[in-house]
């Protein structure tokens, strides 16, 4: 008898911590990362299983449904769409060097910078940083030069593609 328990007698990970499993076993992991879409399935197999309560919808960060957008190096999720108060929440994905031209703004403009950085109006907004542009405001030429990622509450005319723009969508819910 050595005075140690016996590792035999433990079940598999007893007394370490869910996480710290997860760590080392990704650690540990050899080749590549998997694809996004691979990456997706996986992820949603071992996500939540359980259906969204009524009233929600969940859009998790590994969901790789990314939209092309009309101005190349940018692509896009619609978050939610509410038809009812006339507006839509995206979320922007803007490729380094990608210049946004200048527009008109047919209704309020909401703009948040989640990540990287971007200039509007003589400024340079970097994570954090929010605008909003009121209706019938003009905005001049938008860029990038590192790429960003941005969230947009604005209306949905002009902002998505038309075939979108003709589908049913129920508010809160993505087209």
């Amino acid at each position: 008898m050595s005075g140690y328990p016996d590792p035999d007698d433990r079940e598999p990970f007893e007394g370490v911590d869910d996480d710290e499993v997860v760590v080392a076993l990704a650690a540990s992991a050899l080749g590549p990362a998997p694809s996004p879409s691979v990456r997706g399935r996986l992820m949603s197999r071992v996500g939540p299983n359980q259906p969204a309560p009524t009233g929600f919808v969940f859009t998790y960060g590994w969901d790789e449904s990314w939209q092309p957008h009309v101005v190349p190096g940018i692509r896009m999720k619609v978050l939610a769409w509410n038809r009812e108060r006339g507006y839509a929440t995206l979320l922007l994905d803007v490729a380094p060097g990608t210049r946004f031209p200048p527009h008109h703004h047919d209704g309020a403009e909401e703009c948040y910078v989640v990540s990287g950085s971007l200039f509007t109006c003589g400024r340079k907004l970097v994570a954090g940083d929010f605008v909003h542009a009121d209706e019938n405001s003009d905005h001049g030429e938008l860029w990038t030069e590192e790429g960003c990622r941005v969230i947009l509450v604005v209306p949905p005319e002009g902002h998505l593609p038309e075939y979108m723009l003709r589908q049913a969508s129920p508010v809160g819910r993505r087209p």
